[in-house]
């Protein structure tokens, strides 16, 4: 790819390059010759006015003298004829040339002209008025300097271009590095990604921002696969770890079954169901993880205050069964707004709302309440119960986690992992922190609406 474009690029520069210089270079060539050939009209003209004499006094005047006025170089000739064809200047290589004298004779006719004889570019006019014809003079010069600075000015042209292709190779090398290279380490990178590297990751920062954005969409991407992976990876293992503990009991309940000993059949009975129930807590618990993990939508602007008084009034009846008051705070603020993937809020604060009526002792108090925090809004599910060491709210996302008292109350140790991922899914964060006096305060931040 480099190569392709590196060869493009040239070629469009030589092309530029002819499109520019050849014209110029020619149109350099025919102002050399159009201004030799106006200097020596101007040349003969002048040489005309002041050989008047000369042709009528012959004598009296030396036309050689005059002659080398007008001769700019070596070589240049200068011719003076009369009116009867005879030559008054000095006789040149040209005298007896055929061309040379028949140039002369339609000048000495009244017909001026111009062109080239004996590689010398010429310009002959006549003397006196139309009718009164009194000769003819004629001043020719080579070209050999015209041709000589043309030849450079090509030079010129040609060094200049190889000049400039010079830089713009270079420049087009350094270009087509500065862009191919990183999408060439890209490319290895997403083979590597494809061959099951995940750790690997391109280099931000590096080439066009186009690059740079590809760059940092295909490193989103690994991230995402390899959480994903990770993830997994996590629920298979978590699954077969706390799979195996319930289908041992329920194993070994079956296998103890007496059928000689009726008696012994509902306690049997019983205590399968309880594993089984179990097993089913922990199935779901592992679905709603896994769907919990791998959703991910658009977030939207939610009302967070009517999400609250709607979660408020769907768990009122099961906390006033339990005996505790679930209230929303009112603070005064106007409502407030943020940015959340629908649904996710509710089944964070169906999951927080849960642990905190367990938690919570009979006549205690679990408040709902949601404030904003500059670009963020707050939301806060505050309970009263025995709470949690710092090293247990450290540990209380991870999968499968229990406090001391869950397996007492029947937890699976699920619940604050999906609440996590949750609000991950929603680019949100969730964190435990103590309340005032005994209990937890579950603060989840999400991104304020605008």
């Amino acid at each position: 790819m480099r190569r392709r474009l590196l060869i493009a690029n040239l070629l469009l520069v030589v092309a530029l390059l002819l499109v520019l210089e050849v014209p110029l270079g020619i149109i350099y060539s025919r102002y050399e010759h159009d201004s030799l050939n106006t200097a020596l009209q101007r040349d003969a003209a002048a040489l005309a006015a002041l050989s008047g004499d000369i042709v009528t006094h012959p004598g009296e005047h030396d036309a050689d003298a005059i002659a080398r006025q007008f001769s700019a170089a070596p070589g240049d000739l200068v011719a003076i004829v009369d009116r009867t064809g005879k030559q008054l200047t000095r006789p040149s290589v040209l005298t007896n040339d055929r061309e040379f004298t028949a140039v002369l004779r339609a000048a000495r006719g009244g017909t001026a002209a111009t062109g080239e004889i004996g590689g010398l570019i010429y310009v002959a006019v006549p003397l006196g008025a139309a009718g009164d014809n009194h000769g003819a003079v004629l001043v020719a010069r080579g070209d050999e300097a015209i041709d000589h600075r043309v030849h450079q000015f090509w030079l010129f042209l040609t060094a200049f271009g190889a000049g400039l292709l010079g830089v713009s190779l270079l420049v087009s090398s350094r270009l087509t590095r500065w862009v191919v290279d990183p999408l060439r380490r890209l490319g290895d990178q997403a083979s590597a990604l494809g061959r099951g590297e995940l750790t690997a990751r391109a280099e931000p920062g590096d080439g066009p921002s186009e690059v740079v954005a590809l760059a940092a969409t295909f490193n989103e991407m690994a991230d995402r696969l390899d959480e994903l992976v990770t993830s997994q990876r996590r629920f298979v293992a978590d699954a077969s770890h706390q799979l195996r503990t319930p289908l041992t009991a329920l194993r070994l309940r079956l296998e103890s079954l007496d059928p000689d000993d009726p008696a012994a059949i509902p306690t049997v009975r019983d205590a399968s169901l309880d594993e089984t129930a179990r097993l089913t807590r922990i199935v779901d618990g592992l679905l709603s993880l896994a769907r919990a993990e791998n959703r991910r939508s658009e977030r939207e602007s939610i009302d967070v205050g009517a999400v609250l008084a709607d979660r408020q009034e769907a768990w009122e009846p099961l906390a006033t069964e339990n005996g505790v008051r679930l209230l929303v705070a009112s603070n005064g603020s106007p409502p407030v707004r943020a940015l959340i993937v629908p649904g996710h809020l509710e089944q964070i604060l169906d999951n927080l709302i849960d642990n905190a009526l367990d938690a919570s002792p009979a006549d205690g108090t679990v408040t709902l309440g949601a404030e904003p925090n500059g670009r963020a809004v707050r939301i806060h599910v505050t309970d009263h119960g025995p709470g949690m060491t710092s090293d247990e709210r450290r540990r209380a996302f991870d999968p499968f986690w229990q406090s001391p008292d869950g397996n007492a109350t029947g937890s699976t140790g699920l619940g604050l992992a999906i609440v996590e991922q949750l609000a991950r899914g929603s680019q949100g964060t969730v964190v435990l922190e103590p309340a005032d006096g005994t209990g937890l305060d579950a603060v989840i931040t999400f991104a304020a609406a605008d």
